[in-house]
């Protein structure tokens, strides 16, 4: 049998470099005893590219970073069912599965937006073929939101992403999201300023990337745009995903605010 091949460098740095840490943190929980995700792909792409992960690695935070992809999962599971001609926007994919994952009906059209150098890197993992596509693109810049279909409901997932962004940022993206699509949601998740400068603490010396946007007042997601209503903001750590060993400790953490609201997830529709 021959052996599989050697693990590989991809060349990503900065905010590129970043889709690592919920990469990693995938893999981990596909190799758990009681998977949350089960996600055999990001554990086929750790095996298969050559970078330090245990750089990255913090204790506690992978189990996090799961049960908020498995939530999102879930939310966009739920659109595509009540929408099955809908549109799934996946921003700042990097090389997450969540296509394979939810595997949509046939006629939902799915895109994965990403930096060109990280949609160069999927693109030796996963095959643009069908609905199914891939767009080389800056999430904040506008023209790739112009190749959407403009007459179908559409779900956007941001898993790990607008803390990335100024907030002004987010709003733009958020009122051209808006004035393309005739109907949807927005499901993704934010931080508050502890995890901001935590995140940042960790991140500047890892990787040179920088978190911007902390959502501390809930009336911040509600005034990114008068056309969004949010309909939903709860924390991670009570999410019933959160498996019966973490509960405890993060139960324990929940009576704290500072990490009550540190991580938490957002549903909003238009």
């Amino acid at each position: 049998m021959a052996s599989p091949p050697a693990p590989r460098k991809l060349d990503l740095v900065g905010d590129e470099e970043t889709l690592f840490i919920p990469l990693y943190a995938k893999a981990l929980d596909y190799r758990s005893r009681r998977p949350i995700l089960g996600d055999a792909k990001a554990d086929e792409i750790v095996r298969a590219v050559d970078f330090d992960y245990e750089r990255i690695r913090t204790r506690g935070t992978p189990t996090l970073l799961v049960v908020r992809a498995r939530q999102l999962d879930e939310w966009v599971r739920e659109f595509v069912r009540a929408h099955p001609s809908s549109v799934v926007v996946h921003l700042g994919c990097g090389l997450d599965a969540r296509y394979l994952r939810i595997r949509p009906p046939d006629g939902v059209d799915w895109y994965d937006v990403d930096f060109p150098r990280v949609i160069e890197a999927r693109r030796s993992f996963y095959d643009e073929r069908g609905s199914y596509h891939m767009l080389a693109s800056a999430i904040t810049d506008p023209g790739w939101i112009e190749t959407l279909p403009s007459d179908r409901a559409t779900v956007v997932v941001a898993d790990g992403v607008f803390e990335y962004l100024d907030r002004t940022d987010v709003a733009t993206l958020f009122g051209r999201i808006v004035d393309h699509c005739p109907s949807g949601e927005f499901d993704f998740d934010v931080l508050n300023s502890f995890a901001l400068a935590m995140g940042n603490a960790r991140l500047t010396a890892r990787s040179g990337a920088r978190l911007k946007w902390a959502v501390d007042d809930p009336g911040d997601i509600d005034r990114l745009s008068g056309r969004v209503k949010r309909v939903y903001l709860g924390s991670v750590f009570r999410s019933h995903y959160v498996p019966w060993p973490s509960r405890l400790a993060l139960g324990i953490a929940f009576l704290f605010r500072n990490y009550r609201t540190s991580i938490r997830l957002v549903r909003c529709t238009f």
